[in-house]
């Protein structure tokens, strides 16, 4: 059963024993002792439990206290048990006995809270509490100006070769089907045939192969292949593990092909779109930051409102996901948790794409960067062209030599001879003849770049700075890297990061993050 905290602050609990004036210096515990009991209340977490039957259960608004604490401190699920015993700032903020070592928890009661959570969709409440709290105390106006941003969020799961990331799962469909079985790992392993797979950490470091030679490496990856083949057999005759057969067979498809010549088995060349890189994290995917580097792992979007940095609307993607794709559910977000309406969103080039325009609603303005021509080179706007784009203009005053419609659009051809003499062509273009597609929303977008140009609009997209102080403060609590596998619950621990983001900006701009 649901079990319900007294509301009323114990008599000699840490924070009476202390004192007003004590618990008023320890920053950000002190706020949350003295305000935290109005954030959540048992109530709120009435569906996720059993309301007939059953021991009262540890309060849930307890609970989710511990939780914002730790991942304030990103700490682990016993290091929230041990602070729980020793450290004055946890019982002050609990309200625990001050005298007492006793966890008013055990490890296994907060991991089964998390997953009262997960599973009955509850993840976002502290972060729906942090922006309530926001609001309530008028950080948030009836008209917000919001800046939308991504950022890369790296996976837990280990990223592997095709050799290893087999193995890998392999060893996955021995243990699902040992689990639905219930019989002995090993025993189904040695059915299969596959004992070889559990008994090393690395099938590819226990091997001899020859890497050298194209034959040994086909070899050993046929072997892999065949191993695959019969624990697949197994647990089809068998009618389960179905997830993990899946994985393992996506993963075969995706990174193994058959040499038309030989006919023998061979690692794909390139990179498969939407490639699994990790057999323990089937959801992380390759992705890849603004300056080119690599890395593996989800893509979080952001929506911040530019006065006091209050995280507004959170999601996680694949990184491939394009970052305008996501507007129209940032904005979407936005104004279900504030009740406000959006008047202008801020974003970087990556929103200034035609797909973020078209999710963008009419009454919402989008300013956004815009893409600037090569250094030296004419771009779009150095052209003259007619208001229904069928006729052009060069730089150097050449009208078109010839137009074509294609896709929706017209596209514009200069001649050769136009472009070999001209005393521009360098900065114009580097083959024979220059080409200027025209679609429907050229001269809008002419538009957009002279206002993201403009002193006016250069002053307004300086305030998309708040977005981006509002990533570095979620990943200096360490949401840059996912501390749980799977995309569900590392959104979660987003949202309880940014809880705690949107608390202390609450609090430090002198707002009270009590409900109303």
């Amino acid at each position: 059963m649901l079990g319900k905290r007294d509301r009323q602050t114990r008599l000699f609990g840490a924070a009476a024993e202390l004192g007003s004036k004590a618990v008023a210096r320890m920053g950000v515990y002190g706020k949350l002792a003295a305000q935290g009991h109005g954030l959540f209340r048992d109530e709120d977490f009435t569906d996720a439990y059993c309301n007939t039957n059953g021991r009262p259960s540890t309060p849930p608004s307890l609970l989710a206290l511990a939780r914002l604490l730790q991942h304030y401190e990103g700490i682990s699920d016993a290091d929230v048990i041990e602070r729980c015993r020793y450290d004055l700032r946890w019982k002050v903020v609990l309200d625990l006995d001050l005298a007492s070592i006793e966890a008013p928890f055990a490890k296994s009661t907060f991991q089964a809270f998390r997953t009262r959570l997960t599973l009955h969709d509850k993840e976002g409440l502290a972060f729906d509490k942090s922006v309530c709290a926001a609001k309530n105390a008028r950080l948030l106006p009836e008209q917000l100006r919001v800046a939308l941003d991504s950022s890369p969020v790296r996976g837990r799961g280990a990223v592997k070769d095709t050799f290893n990331l087999l193995s890998d799962a392999i060893v996955k469909v021995v243990r699902a089907l040992a689990d639905k079985q219930e019989r002995p790992v090993d025993e189904v392993a040695q059915e299969a045939q596959v004992k070889r797979h559990l008994d090393e950490p690395s099938i590819k470091g226990s091997q001899i192969v020859d890497w050298d030679k194209a034959e040994a490496v086909s070899a050993f990856l046929s072997g892999l292949l065949q191993d695959s083949q019969r624990i697949v057999a197994l647990a089809d005759k068998a009618q389960c593990a179905t997830d993990e057969v899946a994985l393992l067979r996506k993963i075969i498809a995706q990174d193994v092909e058959t040499d038309p010549a030989s006919g023998s088995a061979r690692i794909r060349d390139g990179v498969t779109p939407d490639r699994v890189v990790s057999a323990h994290d089937p959801e992380m995917r390759h992705g890849h930051k603004s300056n080119g580097k690599v890395y593996n792992g989800h893509k979080l979007h952001v929506a911040v409102e530019t006065n006091h940095g209050i995280i507004i609307a959170l999601d996680l993607t694949a990184p491939a996901q394009p970052d305008g794709a996501q507007v129209g559910t940032l904005l979407e977000q936005t104004c279900k948790a504030t009740g406000s309406s959006v008047e202008q969103a801020l974003g970087d080039t990556a929103y200034s794409t035609r797909t973020a325009i078209e999710q963008t609603p009419a009454c919402v303005e989008l300013v956004t960067k815009m893409a600037s021509p090569p250094k030296g080179r004419f771009g779009p706007e150095a052209f003259s062209v007619s208001p229904d784009g069928c006729s052009a203009t060069c730089p150097a005053g050449h009208p078109a030599a010839k137009t074509l419609r294609r896709d929706g659009g017209v596209i514009h051809f200069w001649a050769p001879e136009q472009c070999g003499t001209c005393p521009l062509k360098a900065a114009c273009t580097k083959v024979a003849k220059r080409s200027l597609r025209v679609l429907p929303d050229f001269h809008d977008r002419r538009r957009r770049e002279r206002y993201a140009r403009s002193e006016e609009g250069r002053r307004v997209l300086r305030r998309r700075v708040a977005v981006e102080h509002a990533i570095g403060r979620l990943k200096n609590l360490g949401a840059g890297t996912a501390r749980y596998f799977g995309r569900t619950k590392t959104k979660a621990q987003l949202l309880w990061t940014a809880a705690v983001v949107n608390l202390c900006r609450t609090w430090s701009a002198g707002g009270a993050p009590g409900l109303a």
